[in-house]
């Protein structure tokens, strides 16, 4: 996660006059040792409450061990595949918090929170806090409704798409608020908003892999 324990490390802060980042040291690591070889990310209405939220749903796959590197090197090493909606016109109606359900088979899941993101790209993401337990040749999913309001941007909402690495601190500790992204190279965009991807709508990928270009989708 970006921000993790955030809100501890500020009350610490003012109690020890001592400054901390959201971010923690890593090994350096090439992309394509934990970046995911193939994704999906499909977002729509909910139609169990469609009045007032939308879902967004995402697949990440690595087709080889060597794709995990980084993670299986690493105990404490987590994992999120974030998605990232345009706000820059304050007129977005997507990405706000996630709301009620989500789920996700990724190993140690959790959501990730929105404290101190920036209103510009709001950000909804179901991670992992164990990442060394990620699996080879296996589609791992996530999914959250969210929050949503009706105006200008509730239709061709631009919408980026990133995985990111990082730790645990403390490494036993597995939950939203331990978890930080990496200082150095944490952050890959594995689809940029100028790639076309809006919401609703979907969107496949592959970062690195011997299959073919990022191309529009739906289940």
């Amino acid at each position: 996660m970006k921000r993790g324990m955030l809100i501890l490390f500020c009350v610490l802060m003012v109690l020890s006059g001592t400054s901390y980042s959201a971010t923690v040291g890593c090994s350096a690591a090439y992309n394509d040792t934990w970046v995911p070889s193939k994704g999906y990310a499909w977002i729509s209405e909910d139609n169990i409450n469609a009045s007032n939220s939308h879902y967004i749903q995402q697949y990440v796959f690595w087709r080889t061990s060597d794709r995990l590197k980084w993670f299986s090197n690493n105990a404490d090493s987590t994992y999120e595949p974030d998605a990232l909606f345009y706000n820059y016109a304050n007129n977005g109606t997507y990405g706000y918090e996630p709301l009620g359900y989500w789920a996700s088979d990724l190993p140690s899941p959790y959501v990730d929170t929105q404290a101190f993101d920036s209103d510009n790209e709001l950000a909804i993401t179901v991670g992992s806090a164990n990442a060394q337990l990620i699996e080879p040749g296996k589609f791992y999913y996530t999914v959250t409704r969210m929050t949503w309001v009706s105006g200008v941007g509730s239709i061709d909402t631009k919408v980026k798409l990133m995985s990111q690495r990082g730790r645990r601190v403390p490494s036993g500790c597995y939950t939203t608020f331990c978890s930080f992204g990496c200082d150095n190279a944490n952050n890959y965009r594995t689809v940029p908003f100028s790639d076309g991807f809006t919401a609703p709508g979907g969107r496949v990928y592959w970062w690195k892999d011997p299959s073919t270009s990022s191309q529009p989708w739906t289940p």
